[in-house]
């Protein structure tokens, strides 16, 4: 099942936020990406949304990207370089990620910290975790033979 827009947006205005036509055109664009299940850059969003409300300022497109990531709409995936990418996700599922190197190709993986491995480093350190992350940087198996 595809989120759709209407479920970003109806979040958004429960989180307290006013619904605006940039941002409605910036979440339109989101949806748009994830029923072709592309990813992309927020500043990659922003030039879309751009080309359609050419008054969308450059941080609202980036604030909105993190509050649909904070709302788990969006998953981030970092990239060795620093960047980031994102991708729509249903609220509440939970993977990683196996990235590229070299061509950025990332490949979702169902492998995953166990419980007591969390445990262990939250009564180790004495955090309460409420999240993590899983990423995982090589050569996929088209460019390990291929020069940098």
């Amino acid at each position: 099942m595809a989120v759709e827009a209407s479920q970003m947006l109806a979040a958004m205005e429960h989180a307290g936020m006013r619904m605006t036509r940039p941002r409605q055109t910036i979440v339109e664009q989101v949806a748009a990406w994830a029923r072709e299940g592309a990813d992309f850059t927020a500043d990659a969003l922003w030039h879309a949304a751009y080309a359609l409300v050419p008054h969308i300022s450059r941080a609202t497109a980036f604030r909105t990207v993190d509050v649909l990531a904070d709302l788990g709409f969006l998953d981030r995936v970092s990239f060795a370089d620093g960047s980031e990418h994102y991708h729509v996700v249903e609220p509440g599922t939970h993977h990683h990620h196996l990235t590229c190197e070299r061509c950025h190709c990332v490949v979702e993986i169902n492998l995953c910290v166990a419980p007591d491995q969390l445990a262990h480093v939250a009564s180790a350190t004495g955090f309460a975790l409420s999240s993590h992350r899983v990423e995982l940087f090589g050569r996929c198996p088209a460019c390990q033979g291929t020069q940098v």
